[in-house]
């Protein structure tokens, strides 16, 4: 070492030892204390029971109740320590406890860099503060930045309300509150919600998270879904985009889409940019299309609706149908559709100005059109049975029209069959004020049961004529306003994926 070098080194200072000896231990010039050991450094003060003083590398080891003291007030206490005079780094071993600025870290081996001041331990650690208490298998803390590093088994638990933080990679920044993470990630909140993520951030003092990587927060009503996840817990409301997948708890329903965005505390949600609903009920699945899909379930304000447009399709087994706009009012399971709907129900076509579906039980039991009624069946020998009038009322059991009530204008075209519904006989049409249509099963001969038309009633008959099949041209076998679009009609395959009919063509229907 040059005298240069000598002279910018401060030596450790002994300021006191019960016994004091020199000697030479693996050819290193040593002094060998024991008994009350004090030593100070640059502001530092060391106490022990024993040490060993290395004088050329100007290093010391100390064994039994090993404190150090710094200037800034930082304490360290263990059962071994080792202290570096030129670097100004101490590492402490066994039974390690650092307290610095009302937190305090235990841990089994720690190291300790004054110059920088940066604490680190490689075995295990807990760190405790006013409000929190944070394990992990290694840690850095910046004393300067007040930020953290830790890895593995990371968690950090909140004294006050509970909420647990898990990951195997978390920076926390002290001053700001801001927690950052790269790596699997899960937050319990203190009412229960629970984020899982790879990468984001979360400031534990607003609660608000930003996570990417198919995030995912799940609460007492909601499971949220998306590329992106924002999420405030202490407003229950979060927002994802990117193919995004909202489940709401109380209804049963699955909406995907390109946006998602709930609000816990109000009941509503808002689901926007190519939207798929799924709701299971009595064993079949409602399938829902459209733009955007609004719903709203206050238990406080007893609202408790879905919106869905523009360009609203559904399926079911049972039903299928189009419109523009559609509302659904959980209180009175109604269906209202708006806008040019049209509703198919096997081989059969509704449309009017609106359509309402009344549900019961999960199934469709009325079917009201209101204004430019038509109702179209097509029969075995496809022909098209026709009704049409201002109001059109369809009263369904399990799924099967037993009863149709035309009201005002009401004009009807039938095709009457025989010899086993293989042969046309006739066509009966009339116009009347109103008229009931009355519909029974019956067993086919391939033991089937079959919906038939049993009777007709009819009120202020206007006119009625039964036409004969050599006497049917084109023009009579359609009421005015004719429009069979079977092609409409959703299909299954086009309804179950979340992307357009086209990119659907060539897949398994399941």
């Amino acid at each position: 070492m040059s005298s240069l070098q000598a002279q910018n080194i401060e030596q450790l200072e002994i300021i006191r030892a019960d016994e004091l000896a020199g000697g030479v231990i693996n050819q290193v010039e040593t002094r060998i204390l024991r008994g009350n050991v004090i030593v100070k450094h640059k502001g530092m003060t060391l106490y022990c029971d024993s040490a060993y003083q290395y004088l050329q590398s100007n290093t010391i080891d100390v064994f039994g109740h090993a404190k150090l003291i710094n200037a800034d007030g930082a304490t360290v206490t263990s059962q071994k320590m080792f202290y570096d005079g030129n670097s100004r780094l101490a590492k402490a071993i066994q039974n390690v406890v650092l307290v610095d600025q009302g937190k305090t870290l235990t841990t089994d081996e720690l190291d300790y860099d004054m110059v920088g001041k940066i604490v680190q331990y490689y075995a295990g650690g807990k760190i405790v503060d006013p409000e929190n208490v944070l394990t992990s298998q290694t840690g850095t803390y910046d004393v300067n930045s007040k930020i953290y590093y830790f890895t593995r088994d990371v968690v950090l638990v909140s004294k006050k309300d509970g909420e647990r933080i898990e990951t195997d990679d978390l920076k926390y920044n002290t001053v700001s509150n801001m927690a950052y993470f790269t790596g699997p990630t899960k937050i319990t909140t203190k009412d229960g919600a629970i984020l899982t993520a790879t990468q984001g951030t979360y400031n534990t003092k607003t609660k608000i998270a930003n996570f990417k990587g198919r995030p995912q927060v799940e609460d007492k009503k909601y499971i949220l879904i998306g590329d992106s996840l924002h999420y405030d817990d202490l407003k229950e409301e979060g927002f994802a985009t990117g193919d995004t997948w909202l489940f709401s708890k109380e209804d049963s329903v699955i909406v995907e889409g390109d946006v998602s965005q709930f609000w816990g505390k109000e009941g509503r949600s808002l689901v926007y940019g190519n939207c798929l609903m799924k709701q299971i009920s009595d064993g079949d699945t409602l399938y829902l299309k459209s733009d955007t899909l609004f719903s709203m379930n206050n238990d406080e304000t007893e609202e408790k609706y879905l919106l869905a447009y523009p360009k609203v399709r559904i399926y079911r087994n049972d039903m299928q149908g189009i419109c523009d706009s559609l509302v659904y009012n959980r209180a009175d399971s109604m269906l209202y559709f708006y806008r040019q709907p049209i509703l198919w129900n096997e081989k059969r076509q509704m449309s009017a100005d609106s359509i309402q579906l009344q549900m019961a039980n999960g199934k469709v039991s009325r079917v009201y059109l209101k204004q430019r009624s038509f109702v179209i069946t097509q029969d075995t020998l496809l022909n098209f049975n026709q009704l049409k009038g201002k109001y059109i009322t369809s009263y369904l059991e399990d799924n099967k029209i037993r009863q149709i009530h035309v009201e005002g204008n009401s004009e009807s075209l039938y095709f009457l069959l025989g010899d086993g519904d293989s042969t046309l006989k006739a066509i009966d049409k009339a116009l009347c004020a109103r008229s009931v249509f009355l519909f029974e099963e019956v067993l086919k001969a391939d033991s089937t049961l079959e919906n038939k038309l049993k009777y007709v009633k009819r009120y202020n008959e206007i006119e009625a004529k039964i036409i004969p099949p050599h006497e049917i041209e084109p023009p009579l076998r359609k009421l005015k306003d004719f429009r069979w679009v079977e092609a409409d009609r959703p299909k299954r395959l086009e309804m179950i994926y979340r992307i357009t009919p086209s990119l659907a063509a060539g897949r398994t229907d399941p």
